[in-house]
C-alpha cells in the first residue's frame, strides 16, 4: 500500500482530533493574503487537502471568494459541508482529480507534502489541469529534500518533500513564474511556503 493512500486512512481515524487540535489562529494569513493581491473579487479558489474547511477556506470564503475544496477524508468533508454552506466541498484524491472547472487560486496547504516525491511531481500536471491563465498556485512543502514520519494523534504520518531547485525547476518547466518562497518562515511556524503565478494561457 502506498504511503500517501495510508495518510488518508489515518486521517479518517483521527478527524475528531484533528478537528479539535488544527490551529484556527490563521498562521498563515500574510502568504494567504500575498495570494488576493493577485486575485480578482469574483476569483474562484480550489483548496486541495481542504480538511474540514477551517480556517483556510473560511478565509477566503469570508473575503467573498468563491471556494471549492476537496479532501480524502470523507468525515472532515462531512465537516466542511456542515459548517460553510457557502463553500462546495468533495470528497476526492487529489492525485486522480480530473474537474471541468479551473480556478484562479489552488492552494494546497499542508496537504501537497503527504504525496510521495514521485506524486508530487506528477501533481504539477494536475494543478496546470485546474488553473487558468495568470492563476495563482500556492502550496507547502518540507524545507529540504528527504521523508519524514510524524505522530498526530496517535497516528503516523508520512511527509515527503523535493529539494528547492527540483520545485523550481517544476514551476518553471509547466509554465509557472516563482513569486516568492521562503524555507522555514519564522513568521508562518515555520512552514516552507511556495506562490507562484501560472503565465501560460
Amino acid at each position: 500500500m502506498r504511503k500517501s493512500k495510508t495518510t488518508l486512512e489515518s486521517y479518517s481515524k483521527i478527524s475528531k482530533w484533528y478537528d479539535e487540535h488544527r490551529s484556527r489562529e490563521l498562521f498563515e494569513k500574510s502568504w494567504l493574503d500575498k495570494a488576493i493581491v493577485h486575485l480578482k473579487s469574483n476569483a474562484t479558489i480550489l483548496d486541495l487537502g481542504c480538511g474540514m474547511g477551517e480556517p483556510i477556506s473560511k478565509y477566503f470564503i469570508d473575503k467573498g471568494f468563491d471556494v471549492v475544496g476537496i479532501d480524502g477524508c470523507d468525515e472532515l468533508i462531512v465537516m466542511a459541508n456542515k459548517r460553510l454552506s457557502q463553500g462546495k466541498y468533495f470528497v476526492a484524491d487529489m492525485r486522480e482529480l480530473s474537474l471541468e472547472n479551473k480556478f484562479d487560486l489552488i492552494i494546497a496547504w499542508n496537504s501537497f507534502f503527504h504525496l510521495t516525491a514521485d506524486e508530487q511531481r506528477q501533481m504539477f500536471n494536475i494543478f496546470i489541469q485546474h488553473i487558468n491563465a495568470n492563476g495563482m498556485l500556492l502550496f507547502t512543502s518540507g524545507p529540504e529534500e528527504g521523508e519524514i514520519w510524524s505522530d498526530n494523534g496517535g497516528e503516523n504520518l508520512y511527509h515527503a518533500s523535493l529539494a528547492a531547485e527540483e520545485y523550481k525547476t517544476l514551476l518553471a518547466n509547466h509554465g509557472f513564474g516563482l513569486l516568492d518562497y521562503k524555507i522555514n518562515d519564522k513568521d508562518c511556524n515555520d512552514h516552507t511556503v511556495w506562490l507562484a503565478r501560472f503565465k501560460k494561457s
